[in-house]
């Protein structure tokens, strides 16, 4: 592939990112309306899970070409960079375009205790250097308790007023799948141009691919400030985060067990622990460029660290 086609399937990626993630965004919350669902629980699931499918697709087929490391670097990238670059670009967003900031919300701050808990038992199960089959087991039926915890959770609110419009089914899954079209062709794309400039492929694995696959997070984030749709913004960074390690994660070792390598160990996960803490505070005050920017440091930090790898 020519770096000129590289380019322009780049530009086609993104494009189809952008649109889908306004089609996928705007009837999730018609989706929530109508049934009385709280739309940040709409976030952390039906958003976070759909926007999670690309690290699930790219650290499974990771894993069955024995890659774990790969498989590894994509999902703790990815949790960095969804804080980092996807969360603080809500705040920029907020701050320079709608003139306002997020304002902290009871459920967004329950959900971020089981981020930061995932992120915890990651580092802890990974001090061998190794995440077994019963460890991925574990993680598995922890995103299980979750989902259930959130139903019971959203059961108990009361619906609200008719929504003006209803969800539009073909939209919903078109703009999903338009995301997830975008995601591959930025991917692929950002690959074959790193490569051909000639960066090496550790750098690649844990930044572009880290980075793409958070791309339609991005997206959604995106998509949802624009809309107003705040709860949806944050809930699907942390729902992402969550479904990445228990989820993401629980299906990789219990495929294959992953192996952890030292400096994943040593460098890497501290600075998810790092950074995970930092957004637990961020987001208990009022939410905008002050943050973001705090966030956005530690993503270039994160950059920074695998550029001397």
């Amino acid at each position: 592939m020519s770096l000129v086609i590289a380019f322009a399937s780049l530009i086609i990626g993104f494009a189809l990112l952008t649109k889908g993630a306004d089609y996928f965004i705007g009837n999730s919350a018609v989706f929530a309306e109508e049934r009385g669902i709280s739309p940040h629980v709409i976030g952390v699931t039906i958003v976070a899970f759909g926007t999670s499918l690309p690290e699930l697709l790219v650290s499974v087929i990771s894993s069955f070409q024995d890659h774990n490391d790969l498989a590894l670097g994509n999902i703790v990238g990815s949790n960095i960079s969804n804080i980092g670059l996807v969360l603080a670009s809500a705040g920029f967003i907020f701050h320079y375009t709608l003139r306002s900031r997020i304002e902290p919300e009871n459920n967004v701050n329950m959900d971020s205790y089981v981020m930061l808990a995932a992120a915890l038992l990651l580092l802890w199960f990974a001090q061998d250097n190794l995440i077994s089959f019963s460890e991925g087991f574990f993680f598995f039926i922890l995103y299980i308790l979750y989902l259930v915890s959130l139903y019971f959770r959203s059961s108990k609110k009361p619906k609200g007023s008719e929504p003006e419009t209803n969800t539009s089914y073909p939209f919903l899954v078109g703009g999903l799948i338009s995301m997830l079209l975008g995601a591959h062709l930025t991917i692929d794309s950002a690959v074959e141009i790193a490569s051909q400039l000639g960066v090496s492929e550790i750098v690649i694995g844990l930044s572009v691919v880290a980075i793409g696959t958070s791309l339609p997070e991005l997206a959604g984030t995106v998509s949802a400030v624009r809309m107003g749709h705040k709860e949806i913004a944050i809930g699907n960074v942390i729902g992402s985060n969550i479904a990445n390690i228990f989820l993401v994660m629980g299906i990789l070792a219990m495929i294959n067990a992953v192996k952890v390598d030292q400096w994943v160990l040593d460098i890497t996960l501290p600075l998810l622990i790092l950074i995970t803490v930092a957004t637990l505070g961020l987001i208990r005050v009022p939410f905008g460029r002050l943050s973001g920017s705090i966030l956005f440091g530690f993503f270039i930090l994160f950059i920074y660290e695998l550029t001397i790898l």
